[in-house]
Parts: structure tokens; sequence; C-alpha cells
């Protein structure tokens, strides 16, 4: 054995060691992606190194061959695992269906009884040739090893077009263990296929070491500088530069994977936050730091300065997970999440209408007080001088007179009621119709009315709104359907909701467009805020109401819930 031999064979085998070094760091990575397959091919490329040390290290042609063929059979799992290394990063998950990993492996499978029954055929390495300089005996390839390497390369073709498509997009730490990625496939390629093709030929060097040891160099430099597996980005294509509401990326670390233009404004960053902790780049609100995931979650509002102006935002956060996750329990697609994904959506202006709103209710149940407490006051002193009146000379005016001040204490009432009734509901409770109708009844002048309840749906209202809406459908159905009329209260089809029904003269068609009008009436005596309030109300609870013929002529009018739990 020559010295330049041995030099050699003791290089290949300190790369077999750096190899099987990064088998070990790669170890604590397995379970995250694209941590797997760089132990397999770590491990692979070790065996790989150490086999090709021995192959020279040894003048034995019993020796040579054995070594040859270990090497022969790690090849297509290193070129395989490379592979899968940059599907994972990358997040293709079309590649690691079953069907596609088990034809990959059944091809590395094929190959392997191609090597192992070579002695039989040759044709995956047709005989030997003796290196005289040296006494080694270095293998001749076959047509079979000629096509397995086409499909290596051709599968390195592959992995590298995913690669350079994900680096045109690719900023900041991603970018750069992008380009680490394409230097690790290339380099073994090309030095693989100069060994095959003998173009170059140094006694005992497997001339595809010298790229392993290069690809060996680039990933332990990517792994303790660029954070290789520490922070693995998840797909682009989920975030859209064109969105208005700030979206940021974040990895199961907390570290910032992506954001987009509005996210930087928001948080006064640039591409160099890419890969920071979030509690860095959510400096100024900690509280996104530890945001709760999912949309059940009670979400998080911030108010920010972007550009000099003020802005609102509410925060949601959810989990990004594989294509193959989604069909999957929320539970489980939680625990299979790639990272999270932080979208700040924009409620300026549904907070500015909101607060208009509250200004205005403000102001109306003020003024509703107001006009109250001074009608009232001289009405209440009117009614008792009438009531002194009546009892020193009652007349048929004094109680024309009475008359008008209760229909005036009834107006105030329901004007009052009504500015009041179409407030926001902010907090509601399961509700039994049944229940509430009985309690109703109790409250209400039924004469000889008589009332069927035909239901046991519940709903979600506001308990004393919901007795006001009911108990003004009642009054309107006896005052307008007679003393005598029959009212009945029953569940609509499908159980989306409740209706009171009653068998009285029914409403005109050309009145049903108006009856929800504040003022509006079809009786002498009525103020026509009644059901003017029962709109109100429903529509305070988010409910759609309708009116129709009842089975028996009368009136229906319908409240469709679609929150119902009957």
């Amino acid at each position: 054995m020559t010295t330049s031999t041995l030099v050699v064979s003791f290089l290949e085998l300190v790369i077999g060691v750096i190899c099987f070094a990064i088998t070990a760091l790669s170890w604590r990575y397995r379970e995250r992606p694209g941590g797997f397959p760089l132990v397999v091919m770590a491990f692979s490329a070790a065996v790989w190194s150490v086999a090709a040390g021995v192959a020279s290290l040894f003048v034995s042609p019993v020796v040579t061959k054995a070594a040859q063929t270990v090497v022969y059979i790690v090849i297509g799992p290193t070129a395989v695992a490379w592979f899968y290394v940059v599907v994972e990063y990358s997040g293709h998950e079309w590649w690691k269906q079953k069907p596609v990993v088990g034809g990959l492996l059944g091809f590395i499978g094929l190959e392997w009884v191609s090597i192992l029954t070579n002695p039989l055929h040759h044709l995956y390495a047709t005989g030997t040739s003796n290196l005289p300089q040296s006494g080694l005996i270095d293998p001749t390839p076959g047509v079979i090893l000629y096509g397995y390497t086409l499909f290596r390369v051709t599968l390195m073709l592959i992995g590298l077009s995913i690669l350079l498509e994900r680096y045109a997009s690719a900023r900041g730490v991603s970018k750069i263990q992008t380009a680490s990625l394409v230097f690790t496939g290339v380099l073994p390629v090309s030095t693989g296929f100069l060994e095959l093709m003998d173009f170059v030929r140094i006694p005992g060097l497997d001339f595809s070491v010298i790229g392993i040891v290069l690809s060996s160099g680039i990933v332990l430099w990517a792994l303790f500088y660029a954070d290789f597996l520490e922070f693995v980005p998840v797909a682009r294509e989920t975030l859209f530069e064109n969105m208005t509401d700030p979206v940021v990326a974040v990895d199961t670390d907390g570290r910032v994977v992506d954001l987009n233009g509005r996210a930087k404004l928001l948080f006064d960053v640039d591409d160099d936050a890419i890969g920071m902790p979030t509690t860095a780049v959510f400096e100024e609100y900690p509280q996104l730091s530890t945001a709760p995931v999912g949309t059940s979650a009670e979400p998080i509002e911030i108010t920010a300065e972007v550009d000099g102006l003020q802005y609102q935002y509410e925060l949601a956060v959810s989990p990004i997970v594989p294509r193959s996750a989604h069909t999957a329990a929320a539970e489980d697609a939680l625990d299979s999440s790639l990272g999270f994904l932080f979208v700040f959506r924009d409620v300026t202006l549904q907070k500015q209408r909101e607060q208009a709103i509250e200004r205005k209710n403000d102001r109306l149940e003020q003024f509703a007080s107001v006009v109250s407490h001074d009608l009232r006051n001289p009405l209440n002193v009117a009614q008792g001088w009438v009531t002194l009146a009546r009892d020193d000379n009652d007349s048929e005016s004094l109680a024309k007179v009475t008359q008008a001040h209760e229909r005036m204490e009834l107006l105030i009432e329901n004007l009052l009621t009504l500015a009041r009734s179409g407030n926001a509901i902010s907090e509601t409770e399961p509700v039994n119709i049944a229940e509430l109708t009985h309690t109703c009844w109790q409250t209400v002048e039924t004469a000889s009315a008589t009332l069927t309840v035909d239901t046991d749906v519940t709903v979600h209202a506001d308990p004393t709104r919901l007795q006001e809406l009911v108990e003004n459908v009642l009054r309107n159905a006896i005052d307008h359907g007679g003393e005598d009329v029959a009212i009945t209260i029953g569940t609509l089809e499908d159980d989306r909701g409740f209706y009171i029904a009653d068998d009285g003269s029914g409403i005109p068609l050309e009145a049903k467009e108006q009856i929800f009008e504040s003022g509006y009436s079809t009786g002498q005596d009525g103020t026509g805020l009644g059901l003017a309030i029962v709109a109100e109300i429903a529509t305070a609870h988010g409910w759609r109401i309708g009116v129709t013929d009842s089975d028996e002529g009368g009136a229906r009018f319908e409240f469709v819930t679609e929150q119902s739990d009957s």
C-alpha cells in the first residue's frame, strides 16, 4: 500500500466519523420536519465513507468487493433521505403520501436485490479492473447501475427544483437554509457523477466522498449557524402579501417564520424579524406571545399607531397544519401543526360604529328618561285633579279625560320601551318558550281569550326583553282579535324558532309591510308602538321576524332564531 493510498483511506474514515457525529447531533431533532430523513442521510453517508475507507485500506479482493457492496447499498438511501429532507422542509405533502413513499422505498429494495444477485448476472457491476500502482480493485459499473444512477439523479433534480422555487421567495434565515440544502444536494451529485464516469482517477479514492465531506461541512454549519431544524419555515403560500390585515407566521418554537407588509408596519420591523422570537417582535404587546390558539378562544385586542393613524386590531391565532391533517380531529391537527398563523383583523371601523351606536343609545336613553319624567309629572298632576273632580261631580266628560290620561300613560310607557328595545344584547341564556309564555299570560289582561302552548323549544335570549316581546304579541292578538280570541304558540319547521298565531280577523295584505313601523296601527285606539317594539327586540337578538296568515285565518308572527336548542 502506498502512502497516498493510506492518506486517502484515512481521509475517508475521518469523513465517516464526521458523518456519524452529524447523525448523533441530528438525532435529537428527529421529531421535527426534515429531522428523521437527515438522520438517515447522515448515517448512510457515514457508512458510505467508512466502507470506502475500508475498501482502499485493505489490498484484498474479498474485502474490497464486500466494502464496495456496502457502498452500493447505502447510495440509494442517502439520495432518498436527502430528498425527503427537502420535502419535509418545504412542506410538499404529495411526496409524503404512503403510495409515493412506498414506491421510492420499493425502488431502493429492487436496487438491493440487483446488488446482492449481481454475482449471478453481472449487470449491476460487470467486473473489476486492477489499478497496478496500488494493487486495488476498481469495480466497473454495469447497465443496471447506470439506470439506478439516472433514477437518483432525477430525484435529486426534482429536489433541487423544489428548493430553487422556495429560494426565489425565501427571505432571511429561510433563504440561507434553502441555499444550504441546495449545496448539500449538488455537491454529492456532481462528485458522484465524476466518480461514475471515471473522470477523476485517484487510487483508492471514492471521489463521491469528497462531495459528502463538503456537504457534511455545510450541514454542520447549518445546524450551528443557520439554526437548521431549530427553525423550520412553513409554506409561504399561506401568507398573501396583498392581504390588508397584518399576518405573522410563527413556528412551534415561537419564532417568526414570515410576515407580510402590513405586519412590518404594525410592529415597525423589517425582514430581519424573520427568525426572531415573538417576544422580541411583539415587545410592545407582550400579551400577544401567549395568545390562545383556536377559533373558540377569546380574541385579543390591541390599539396601535400606524403611519400616524390609530388602528384597532383583533388577533386570531390558528395552527398551520399539513394538508393531510385538515380532516383530522381538532386536537390531532393541533398536535401535527407546523406552526401558527397570527392574523390581526382590522376592526377599527367596526369599533367606531359600535362606539357611535353606544353613544346614540346613551343619548336616546337619556332623552327617553327625560321625556318620560317631564311628561309623567304633569300627567300625574292632571290625573290627581281629575280624580278629585270626579269625586265631587262625576260626568261623561271627566270619564273621557280619564281615558285620555290612561292612553297618554300607555303611550309614554311604550315610547320608553321602544327607545330601549333596540339596545344591543350583551348576555343571553337558555329560555324555554313554553314556560315564558305561561308567565306572560299571567301579566296580560286576557279577558276570555284562550292559550294553547304546543312547543318545547328553547332559545338563547335576554329573558326580560323576550318577555316584553311575547307580552306585546299577546296583547296585539287580544286587542285586534277580540276578547275570545284563541292564541297558539308553536315551533317552526326544522326547529328554526317559534311562532305566535291567533284565529282573529287577520291582517290586511296592504298592512303587512307596515305593521312593524313605529306609529302604525290598524285600530283607532292603538298606539302603533307594540309591534314596533316586538320588531326591535327580535332584531336586537339577531332574529328574523315575519308575519303571515294562520291556519284559522288570523295572524301568525314567526320568529326565526336559527340558534334554537330543542
